[in-house]
């Protein structure tokens, strides 16, 4: 089905247990701190009933049913390169990438599982044998078939990291029972972005040292499910303030902590347990399909700042000033390069075990590390460039007055342009940059999945990065060294990755 945005308003009326801030939320379709950011994915779904992006939102399967283009399984260069079109589109209608976490980002890390299902299953620990790929698939299918959200929540409670027992102290989600019909889960998981606005909840971990068998869980439960509550942060939307705060206004995809008090997830829910080798070598590769979107995210914010400053320098006069042309030179080089990164990882992809085309994911993580590292300059170029212009405008009600108007628009009047388009600039500036609601959405981005040094050290950790793998191919034949034996530390490890190496190239 191609779901609508009015089904999903109605599916979040469900009994699920939400606070924002010190309130419970009676009904996060409805309630003032919630609501337009759930309106906000729904206008994601029904972008997907445009006539005029048919074709771009939708495909058409198999089996000759019209499906929404998150569920496309991208088979050769083209294909990716399609699925990169539709993501293009969902960021540049729904803000220009100002809405980080919409359904096509949170189930596209589903990808792995239904890739290469067997390891999930053959690597568990605890699960008396039982074949977890059938209850994998029955999942994929159950959430492409509803077109449902499945919001991810993989991080643990930070612990003491001078000393790895404290990891098996930690309040973090652990397996407390298992019975015929499941597992019994209790604990914690301390970050999930936009939980409350879910259809269901991806359970998952990142590797630790310290970390216990039982902590290791991969499974989904509903987001309404007995026993689990959803924490959110204080918000920071401008609800119905449309016209002072044009994003802002547009909802909070709040980050939560979620509790689970005994929460069953049956067998056929649970897509791993138990393992913690396996926790160490898969798991990144999960979220490969979420950091290839992150990056294309990326790019469209940069094209966003390349364009506020080419619009806020010329409705100010400063343009065409040499010094200036040269800054706005920077902007428009973060673009490209960024760009330079998504379109080189696409055409040096491979394909995966299970036939998916995939960019390659060095050149996409170091795409993510090169936005991370400048993209600080460039908020505070822009800030910089815009000067007062930034910050200091009047509000839509002193700009509506009388007596003020005729002083306003003379100090909101510059070579080009009408002055009230000039505080329409400022203003999606101002809460991009300047704002509680903005600065959420940097911090967001730099610790979206993994921040600037994770990349770096788990980049490291590739079967090609190895000291044995490809990339020193040429360094060995220069320096007339023969490849490593069977029996080296370095082969064996890669001997043993081999399921997740099928993962990171060719």
């Amino acid at each position: 089905m191609l779901r609508t945005g009015k089904d999903y308003l109605a599916a979040l009326n469900d009994g699920r247990k939400v606070w924002v801030g010190d309130e419970l939320i009676d009904n996060v379709a409805t309630h003032p701190k919630t609501r337009a950011y759930a309106q906000r994915i729904a206008e994601f779904y029904d972008l997907h009933h445009r006539p005029d992006l048919a074709d771009v939102m939708t495909f058409v399967d198999d089996e000759g049913r019209r499906r929404s283009m998150m569920w496309f399984q991208h088979r050769s260069k083209d294909d990716l390169r399609r699925k990169r079109r539709y993501i293009e589109t969902v960021l540049r209608e729904l803000g220009g990438g100002s809405t980080p976490r919409t359904p096509d980002v949170n189930n596209y890390v589903l990808i792995t599982y239904v890739d290469d299902p067997e390891p999930w299953s053959s690597q568990s620990v605890g699960t008396d044998g039982r074949d977890l790929t059938e209850g994998i698939a029955d999942f994929w299918n159950l959430v492409r078939d509803g077109d449902l959200n499945t919001t991810p929540a993989f991080v643990d409670p930070q612990t003491d990291r001078s000393r790895e027992s404290a990891q098996a102290e930690s309040p973090a989600l652990r397996v407390v029972a298992t019975s015929e019909e499941g597992i019994t889960v209790r604990g914690v998981k301390a970050i999930s972005t936009g939980a409350a606005f879910g259809d269901w909840i991806h359970i998952g971990v990142f590797f630790r040292p310290g970390i216990q068998s039982e902590q290791v869980i991969f499974g989904a439960v509903p987001t309404n499910a007995p026993g689990v509550t959803v924490i959110c942060r204080e918000s920071n939307v401008r609800d119905g303030e449309e016209q002072e705060h044009p994003l802002a206004s547009q909802g909070d995809e709040l980050d939560a902590v979620l509790l689970f008090e005994d929460v069953l997830i049956p067998w056929n829910r649970v897509f791993h347990i138990g393992n913690p080798k396996h926790a160490s070598l898969y798991p990144q590769r999960v979220f490969d399909w979420l950091h290839y979107q992150a990056l294309v995210r990326q790019m469209v914010r940069a094209e966003l700042m390349l364009g506020l400053a080419l619009l806020i320098t010329e409705h100010i006069g400063t343009y065409q000033l040499p010094p200036v042309q040269t800054r706005l030179a920077k902007f428009a080089e973060f673009h490209q390069t960024l760009k330079a990164h998504v379109v080189a990882s696409e055409d040096e992809g491979f394909t995966t075990p299970g036939g998916l085309y995939k960019p390659n994911v060095l050149m996409f993580d170091f795409g993510r590390a090169f936005y991370l590292e400048n993209v600080g300059t460039m908020v505070n170029e822009i800030i910089d460039l815009a000067g007062r212009a930034s910050l200091i405008f009047p509000t839509e009600g002193q700009w509506q007055r009388p007596e003020l108007k005729p002083w306003l628009r003379a100090l909101q009047t510059g070579p080009v342009g009408r002055p009230h388009d000039r505080m329409k600039i400022s203003r999606v500036i101002r809460d991009l940059f300047l704002s509680d609601w903005g600065n959420r959405i940097a911090v967001f981005e730099n610790f979206n999945g993994t921040p600037l040094l994770a990349i770096r050290t788990l980049t490291m950790k590739r079967a090609e990065l190895s000291p044995s793998g490809p990339i020193a191919d040429l360094a060995r034949r220069v320096c007339g060294i023969e490849l490593p034996q069977e029996d080296t530390q370095d082969s064996e490890y890669m001997a043993q990755a081999d399921y997740a190496r099928r993962q990171d190239a060719s």
